[in-house]
Formats: structure tokens, sequence, C-alpha cells
């Protein structure tokens, strides 16, 4: 049973424990942007909860031992108000006005004490504001808390009742040990506070190497990528190319073979000395009047033709565009010294082109390629009589 109860002592303490220190951390967290600040704020209420808790012990025992000092009692609860309001600025944010209304309260109170006992050695511990405004203020707050210690103890030197210290060796001993004491605390904190902020550097200084050997991974990482997708566009151009080189020799061959079956769908054929036929079989639009024309001019220099045969029994159209490349045909022919042949106009044909008033400058019109073919011979045996 005592083992038991020993154990649920040690877990009582233990939870006891852990909640205090949650509660001090809680109490640290000072809400400020710059890490300088916060640090001072932490400072100052690590102070004002070690001066509240003296006060406190002070007040306990003040109600317990001396309960004739009410005016000691109302200056220790008093003080007690004033640490916590420092803590609860000081945890808002307001780091300045908490750290001097803490060297302010030292400083002021040291001052009356001085003047109300000026045969003891009170004057000492004006070094505290001056310890205290080393930790808890800017460097320039500093300096304006020396010039007011520098103040007060020249309004001492000028305006108090010049008397003769009488100190025992006791009370020197505990002014000492007094001073040393809250020089102490001061130092912890300030230590405290340098070793928790070189931790929280240590820490933003491992987060900063670690971030930057993560960004030299990512670069590493985007290099790969950007060499891989490099390599991947110029494959992919080099295939763009090769295909483009396909295409173009595709389009040259298209275009070759175009030409050879224009030239093909416009034969022109010897059938007798000095006399050629050229067939036209299906529709004909201008880039075929266009063949026509060169070959039928080529066929006649070549050859040295007289007579070139039209035949367009083959076709079902002729309109004003198709009669107009026929008529420069015609002319372009008749400037070689050749005359030319029309055969095989078809009755429908025949009808759109009166209907059309299209006239061809042909005189030899015949309905069928032998009657063409024989009249030219006969003309061409005639003509060597």
């Amino acid at each position: 049973m005592t083992l038991v109860n020993y154990n649920c002592r040690v877990v009582n303490l233990a939870i006891v424990f852990i909640s205090m220190t949650d509660i001090f951390h809680k109490l640290l967290d000072v809400r400020h942007s710059d890490e300088e600040s916060r640090q001072r704020g932490r400072n100052i209420v690590i102070i004002a909860l070690g001066l509240l808790v003296i006060n406190l012990i002070v007040a306990m025992t003040i109600i317990v031992a001396f309960t004739e000092s009410v005016s000691l009692l109302v200056s220790t609860s008093l003080s007690s108000i004033l640490y916590a309001g420092i803590i609860f600025l000081t945890r808002r944010g307001f780091i300045d006005v908490g750290g001097w209304l803490t060297v302010g309260t030292a400083l002021i109170g040291t001052t009356i004490a001085s003047f109300a006992s000026p045969d003891h050695p009170i004057v000492a511990f004006l070094t505290v504001p001056l310890v205290l405004a080393a930790t808890l203020l800017r460097f320039r707050d500093v300096i304006v808390v020396f010039g007011l210690v520098l103040l007060a103890m020249g309004s001492l030197a000028s305006f108090a009742e010049p008397t003769l210290i009488t100190i025992t060796s006791e009370a020197f001993l505990l002014t000492s040990a007094i001073l040393c004491g809250f020089i102490a605390v001061i130092s912890f904190v300030q230590s405290f506070g340098n070793e928790v902020l070189h931790r929280r550097l240590q820490t933003a200084l491992q987060q900063t190497q670690q971030s930057a050997h993560e960004l030299q991974q990512l670069n590493a990482e985007l290099d790969r990528r950007v060499a891989l997708q490099t390599e991947t566009l110029h494959m992919a151009l080099q295939e763009l190319e090769e295909r483009s080189r396909q295409q173009d020799r595709l389009l040259a061959e298209v275009i070759a073979q175009r030409d050879v079956i224009r030239q093909l769908s416009v034969p022109v054929l010897p059938v007798g000395p000095a006399t050629l036929v050229m067939p036209l079989i299906g529709t004909i639009d201008r880039d075929r009047l266009t063949t026509i024309q060169q070959q039928a001019l080529t066929a006649i220099g070549q050859q040295h033709a007289r007579w070139l045969i039209l035949d367009v029994t083959g076709v079902p159209v002729i309109d004003t565009e198709v009669a107009g490349g026929l008529i420069q045909a015609v002319q372009s022919v008749r400037l070689l010294g050749a005359d030319v042949v029309l055969v095989g106009v078809r009755p429908e044909v025949a009808q759109t082109m009166v209907s059309l008033s299209i006239e061809l400058p042909i005189t030899h019109v015949y309905s069928d390629l032998a009657s063409a073919i024989e009249s030219v011979a006969h003309r061409a045996v005639n003509a060597r009589r």
C-alpha cells in the first residue's frame, strides 16, 4: 500500500510539473514579429514572473507572521498587480512598455527608499535598474536609464540629509547577498535568453542549410529535366525535319507524277507525214488548257508538223473559258506555220457553243477522226503535186 501511495505521489508530481512547464511556455509566448523583441519580451516575462512570485511569498509571510504590517502588505499587493500587468502587456506585444515599467519600478522604488533611509546603503541598489535595462531595453534606452540613475544619485547627493551610514556586518552581508542574488537572477535570465536565442539561431541555420540542400537537389532535378526535355525536343525537331524532308520528297514526286499525268492526259500522236492528233478526254480546266497549248507547240516544233487534229469527242462541255483557251492554242499553232482541224464535236456540245455564241477560228471541222485523217492526207498529196 505504501508503494502504491508513493507511485501516486510521483505521478501527481509529474503531472504538476508538466502542467507548470506548459503554463511557463505559454507565458513565454510573446506576440511580436521581431525575434530580438520577442527575446526581450521573454526576459521581461521571466523577471516579472520571478518578482511576482517573490511578492506573493512576502505577502503570504506578512499575512501569517506580521499581521500588523498593513502598509507593507498593501505595497506588496500593489507590486504584485503591477508585475502581473507587466506580464500581460508584454505578452500582448508591448515590449518596450513592459521593459520601461519594470526598469522604472526598480529605479523609482530604489530612489524613494534611498531618500527614506539615507543611513542605509540602499543607494547601491541603483545598479539594479542598469542591469535590468541592459537585459530588457534597447541600447538607446539603456543610455537613458544610465542618465536617470546619475540624476537620482545627484538628487540624493544634493537633497538628502547628510548622515553617517552605519551598518553591521550582518546587514552588509545581507545587502550584498540580496544584490548579488538579484544580479545572479538577471544573469541567469540573460544567459537563458542567449541560450534560447542560440538554439533558435542553430535551428534556423539548420533549416536554412536543409533548405539550401533541398534547393540544390531541386536545381539538379530541374537541370536533369531541362536536359531531358531539351533532348526530347531535339529528337522531336530532328523527327519533324525528317518528316518535312519526306513530305518535300513526296510533294516533289506528286508534282512530277502530276506533270506526267497531265502530259499523258494530253497526248500528241503522229498519224501521218507532218500530221499530229491530240485526243482530248474529260473536263478541261485552266491548267489543262495551258498543258494543251504547251504540248501542241512542243510537238509541232519537234516534228515540224503541218497539221494538228484536235479530237474533242471525249470533251463533255466546251464553255466560254475552254473556247478561249482553244482559240489561243489555235492562234499559237498557226504562228508556227501549222493548221488546226477540229474533230468530234458532239451535238450537245455544238448546241452549247451556239447558245453561248462561241465561234472557233477553225475552218476544217469533221465529225470523226477517220474523215479528218483522210482529208488531211488528201490535202497533203495535192500539195506535193
